[in-house]
């Protein structure tokens, strides 16, 4: 319980990293140079007609969809005013053809980025929205294999969810429901799409914070799933990172609360009781200090954000000293392997910005032998779980490496803590292989004043 009691519960970490991505994704804002060109506004007075604003009346020809969005930009800056421009190309060439996909879709996003320069009406901000979700919805109709369509759509509903949070909390509840299957849909038709893995987590985090308690655990779970597939895909994919250090310290508080009101509320204790508190002792420790883990890997990836290096504060006294990683895990015996008579023991390993290395008693009494388990981060090739009835009981990972063909096998006590090895051992890999070993190593030893 010794990360419980450290952890200050009214210490919370900071939420920018993750609530950034509820205002639109990466293809969104890749796309605002190309819906509103620095010759829009030349085009536009070459053709003889004059830039529209918002406040411009709709042309009888026009339709519902064409129509331009009914709010003022008397004062608005001028990309916002291009943006305005490029939006109504859109409407109007989807007007004159509704079945071309691109300019429907483009109009959405337009929608939805001008919505994003709203932030002052929330009124304006919702119309915006749901006609963005209204111009997405018919050109995932026009071609259904568009993850982009679909993908754009959970974004949008997310940011109307969130407009709506404080004011209509079971309507912005149904709004995030329709987020997380868009994006579910999406990737059937991108299953490589880490952005859409990290927004459906965000989802799946902020629908937990609304759910009753019976159905927190399993969102949660969901959560924490996407978020570990999208940097699996992506091990430089520093937010999604953050995210599920994020996901796992709420939970490790979540887990402390109730921990605490059974305690108090249990007048007299049984055997069965105090061996239940110590398994949720343990439980929340591990939640700890997996949120430590993945907080210190985003810092490390991108030491220059604020919002790490704040985190990285609140967390760092969670993890094992100096280390990012240290626990049992069973390995084959070395003496034994590749023989008939493979046996396996209970080992103790550490990985830090120096690598992964066993630091049992029994292997440091092996005198000047070599060590197979001192594996140096240059030489992880991948990380990956495994299931294999031969390996013992528990949950085993391998480790590909360049110089040994056959790589090594490990397994650890729960899935969670295999999973936490997985994910630690791959991206520390790839920090090395990018050259950020300092930062990782500032990470660890960084010393915060008190």
């Amino acid at each position: 319980m010794a990360a419980v009691a450290a952890s200050n519960p009214q210490q919370s970490l900071d939420k920018g990293g993750s609530l950034d991505l509820y205002k639109g994704g990466e293809e969104l804002r890749r796309a605002v140079a190309a819906l509103a060109g620095p010759n829009a506004e030349h085009r536009e007075h070459r053709e003889g007609e004059r830039p529209a604003s918002f406040s411009d009346p709709p042309t009888s020809s026009a339709s519902n969809a064409a129509q331009l969005i009914p709010i003022s930009v008397k004062s608005a800056d001028h990309s916002t005013r291009e943006l305005a421009f490029a939006a109504q190309r859109y409407a109007k060439a989807a007007h004159k053809d509704p079945s071309d996909y691109e300019s429907v879709y483009n109009h959405g996003l337009a929608l939805q980025e001008l919505a994003s320069r709203m932030a002052s009406s929330r009124t304006e901000q919702m119309q915006l929205l749901q006609q963005a979700c209204d111009r997405y919805k018919a050109a995932w109709n026009l071609k259904q294999s568009s993850s982009s369509a679909l993908y754009n759509w959970g974004v949008a509903l997310s940011d109307m969810s969130r407009v709506l949070k404080t004011t209509d909390r079971a309507t912005a509840n149904g709004l995030l429901t329709e987020a997380a299957e868009k994006y579910a849909t999406s990737l059937q038709w991108s299953a490589n799409n880490p952005q859409a893995l990290n927004n459906w987590g965000l989802v799946l985090q902020e629908l937990s914070t609304m759910a009753p308690d019976h159905e927190k655990g399993q969102l949660v779970g969901q959560s924490v799933q996407k978020f570990r597939n999208a940097i699996r895909l992506r091990p430089e994919f520093d937010r999604a990172c953050y995210n599920l250090g994020t996901v796992y310290y709420s939970h490790a508080h979540t887990l402390s609360s109730s921990s605490a009101a059974q305690l108090s509320s249990q007048l007299t204790k049984d055997r069965q009781r105090e061996r239940q508190e110590r398994a949720d002792g343990e439980e929340i420790e591990h939640a700890f200090k997996l949120a430590a883990l993945y907080i210190t890997l985003a810092f490390a990836l991108q030491p220059k954000r604020d919002v790490y290096k704040r985190s990285l504060k609140v967390v760092r006294t969670l993890l094992p000293q100096g280390v990012l990683c240290a626990g049992s895990l069973q390995a084959v015996v070395p003496a034994t392997a590749h023989t008939s008579y493979e046996r396996w023991e209970t080992r103790y390993f550490l990985l830090d910005h120096k690598g992964l290395r066993d630091t049992s008693d029994e292997q440091s009494s092996s005198g000047n032998a070599p060590d197979p388990y001192r594996i140096a981060l240059s030489d992880i090739a991948d990380v990956k779980p495994c299931m294999d009835p031969s390996l013992p009981a528990g949950h085993a990972f391998w480790v590909s490496l360049q110089s040994r063909p056959t790589g090594l096998y490990f397994c650890a006590g729960s899935l969670e803590a295999a999973e936490g090895w997985v994910d630690a051992i791959l991206m520390v890999a790839h920090i090395a292989k990018t050259h950020q070993l300092r930062a990782l190593e500032h990470a660890l030893t960084i010393e915060f004043p008190a």
